[in-house]
């Protein structure tokens, strides 16, 4: 095994040319406020941990990169046959894809936005002095439209400013932003000191920006030599296991738990039990989230850190946390059921945000025991947080908002309304809308949605581990492309899509809807919860392998769709804007 130094931009050569991925690697999961949280990290220039890499010419599977990032992808569209055959040399990607894909989509792709337009990364190189609500001191966000100074295109290093240094690079965006100073009234042009402590931050982020493109010193491989030593698949998926999934992290909750040591020595183990508690539906929550729950009720804010529990200040935290502990842990409780019996929550591939379920104990934790309706408005507002993004940037200080609006005793039920004038004071989605169901990066959580609906259970909760749902088309992709001459937008929409367990999956072929479902409802299969139309699933003989009836079924499908989705995501629109819970 060899353990060498790369450059960010040898590597970026390599990706998708030598460089893949295996396809025993989930898909890409990382939201984009954790891909500005690891470019922050690096601009800090804190570690980020080695990246391991297998050499093989076995046959195995490969999958490129995504050059634009998307957020629910068809993992069939990245595979290379040619790559995949024995013989050829390839490196896989272990661990460390979530990594290498964000420094790719930020160095030298993009991502794709919700209705399908490229946005790529700028960065805001005068930033570093001031630390933001997301906690980041360097900015960088994604836009579909061209930034001017101080914002620089971060993929111009590897593109028309490939050849030039770092001072260069500094010295004509300074001169470009002294212009604009200069060119401001008298009162509101900066002080002498000011644009000199600018300039000083510019010159050192493009000196950072350059640094880790080009020097071997940021990131350091591991890398397993299948071909000139013996590392079999057994071996290589062995290691692939452990290495993702094995190891205690030092995360916040271990630093405060630290701190809080001598005012209560029994938080910890009631935090792990709750925290435990809390994974019974399989949603993978840390120590830090009851954590945070409880700074939020107590009104120290969402922001974890070992500073608040220090002190008198912590010392009397501390003991309003272990005198209320019993309210907290009804509320933890109550938590766990609305997740389990309410909301069947039961994979992290439909949860976007642990943070956004924060709000909810805030709420119950000054709310117990909330009626049925409350309970709908609390569906609908998980819903809309997934869906819409709500909690993808500034989440501690989206938490600390609707603290002000749920932290309190609502008797007239879950304030709905008020938490939408929030978003929307934000410039956020507040109500599911025809769009969304087309936007390919939310077809899993509302196909979710749908199933929780008609199966009264979560798709998830399987039976057999290895056998979640995987989204599959009604009438084949393949047979609606060549042989109708159909094209991908005809094709791959929600109206067409259904899960399907994977094993099943694996085994089921590219047959047609009406051999398909009749052969699954002769086995008593409920089809009715997978078509939506109960004319198709009464006689599967109409699904008809034509253009005329795809289409009709389709569209039909997608109208039903829409109804169970709107229903459950907009509950607060059925009986209208009233009173506090509307």
């Amino acid at each position: 095994m060899s353990y060498k130094p790369s450059s960010l931009f040898n590597l970026i050569q390599v990706i998708n040319k030598g460089l893949f991925l295996p396809h025993i690697q989930r898909p890409f999961v990382w939201e984009e406020d954790q891909m500005l949280k690891l470019f922050d990290s690096l601009m800090r220039n804190y570690p980020i941990q080695t990246l391991l890499f297998w050499k093989t010419k076995d046959e195995i599977k490969a999958r490129k990169f995504m050059e634009e990032v998307e957020w629910d992808p068809d993992l069939s569209d990245y595979y290379e046959p040619n790559v995949s055959k024995a013989g050829f040399e390839k490196t896989f990607v272990l661990d460390g894809q979530q990594r290498l894909q964000t420094l790719y989509t930020t160095f030298a792709g993009a991502i794709k936005g919700p209705s399908g337009e490229r946005l790529e990364a700028y960065f805001n190189t005068s930033t570093g002095d001031t630390v933001s609500d997301d906690s980041l001191l360097y900015a960088l966000k994604f836009s579909k439209e061209a930034l001017s100074g101080p914002w620089y295109r971060v993929a111009n290093l590897v593109g028309k400013d490939v050849q030039r240094v770092a001072e260069e690079l500094s010295e004509e965006m300074n001169d470009s932003l002294d212009a604009a100073d200069d060119a401001l009234p008298p009162a509101k042009q900066p002080t002498s000191a000011d644009q000199k402590a600018r300039q000083k931050r510019v010159r050192r982020n493009f000196g950072q920006l350059v640094s880790l493109l080009r020097e071997d010193k940021h990131f350091w491989i591991q890398e397993l030599d299948g071909v000139a030593n013996s590392y079999t698949y057994g071996t290589v998926l062995d290691i692939f296991v452990r290495v993702n999934s094995g190891g205690t992290k030092l995360d916040a909750s271990d630093l405060m738990f630290a701190a809080m040591k001598e005012g209560w020595d029994e938080i910890e183990e009631a935090i792990e039990e709750t925290t435990e508690l809390l994974n019974s539906t399989n949603i993978g929550f840390d120590k830090t989230f009851p954590l945070k729950c409880l700074l939020v009720v107590h009104n120290r804010g969402a922001e974890a850190s070992a500073e608040k529990f220090t002190g008198p200040d912590g010392a009397k935290l501390l003991a309003n946390m272990k005198t209320d502990w019993d309210k907290a842990e009804a509320a933890f409780q109550e938590l766990r059921d609305f997740l389990k019996t309410d909301l069947k929550v039961y994979a992290e591939k439909v949860v976007r945000s642990h943070n956004s379920f924060i709000p909810l104990f805030d709420y119950l934790y000054f709310n117990p025991k909330p009626n049925e309706r409350s309970r709908a408005l609390m569906r609908g507002y998980y819903y809309k947080a997934q869906l819409f993004g709500w909690y993808s940037q500034g989440t501690d200080k989206v938490i600390n908002g609707l603290h002000s609006v749920v932290g309190q005793s609502w008797p007239g039920g879950f304030p709905m309304q008020s938490i939408k004038d929030y978003f929307v004071g934000r410039g956020n989605p507040t109500e599911l809308e025809n769009g969304h169901l087309e936007q390919t990066r939310l077809r899993f959580l509302l196909l979710n949605l749908v199933y929780v609906d008609q199966m009264g259970a979560s798709p998830f909760d399987v039976k057999y581990k290895g056998n979640e749902p995987h989204i599959d088309h009604i009438y084949p992709r393949h047979a609606l492309s060549t042989k109708l001459g159909l094209g991908s937008a005809e094709v791959n929409t929600l109206g067409n899509y259904r899960f399907v367990g994977a094993t099943d999956n694996i085994r089921k072929r590219a047959e047609l809807p009406d051999s398909y479902f009749g052969r699954l409802k002769s086995y008593g299969a409920p089809i009715e919860k997978h078509l939506l139309l109960d004319e198709f699933a009464a006689d599967t003989k109409k699904l008809v392998f034509d253009v005329a009836t795809y289409q009709s079924f389709r569209d039909r499908r997608l109208q039903r769709i829409w109804e169970i989705c709107s229903r459950t995501v907009n509950p607060e629109l059925a009986t209208g804007k009233a009173g506090g819970t509307a």
